[in-house]
């Protein structure tokens, strides 16, 4: 099957401008709590910051973290579609396949997803399921509208 691979990230790029940025933050975060709440300006002390050394250490474990997150969530995504793809009858796998050889969007495991349950009738009872949701959500909605409307003409 074909898919588009997830670049890595290559870490947190870190300039002189985001170091002198990060280095001033207090001096914002100061002057903000004296604009808007002047009056307990006194009581209110900005976060003490990291050594930069720190934070750029901590930018890059979050920047990893995150990257690996995505990647095991996509690679979720694929396996849970290949599990429904597998489950399929082999003629509807046939047509499965040839639409995904065929699509143009991106070769993720969610529009891979998207395509079997187009075909394994996964999406539409979801579909359908929604729709009845909305329904019930409506109703109940304008029987508490109609409630409201009684009670302000009685």
């Amino acid at each position: 099957m074909r898919f588009d691979r997830r670049r890595r990230i290559e870490g947190d790029s870190w300039t002189a401008r985001k170091e002198a940025s990060y280095l001033k933050r207090h001096v914002r975060e100061a002057r903000r709590i004296q604009r808007d709440i002047p009056l307990f300006a006194d009581q209110f002390t900005p976060a003490p910051s990291l050594d930069v050394a720190e934070e750029r250490a901590r930018r890059e474990r979050a920047a990893q973290h995150g990257d690996q997150e995505m990647r095991d969530l996509c690679a979720k995504h694929w396996r849970n579609a290949r599990t429904a793809y597998f489950a399929c009858p082999a003629g509807m796998r046939a047509e499965i396949a040839d639409e995904w050889r065929r699509w143009r969007g991106p070769a993720t495991g969610a529009y891979f997803a998207y395509v079997v349950e187009k075909h394994n009738g996964v999406g539409e009872a979801r579909s359908m399921h929604h729709a009845r949701r909305e329904a019930l959500i409506r109703t109940r909605i304008i029987e508490q509208l109609n409630a409201q409307q009684t009670l302000v003409l009685a």
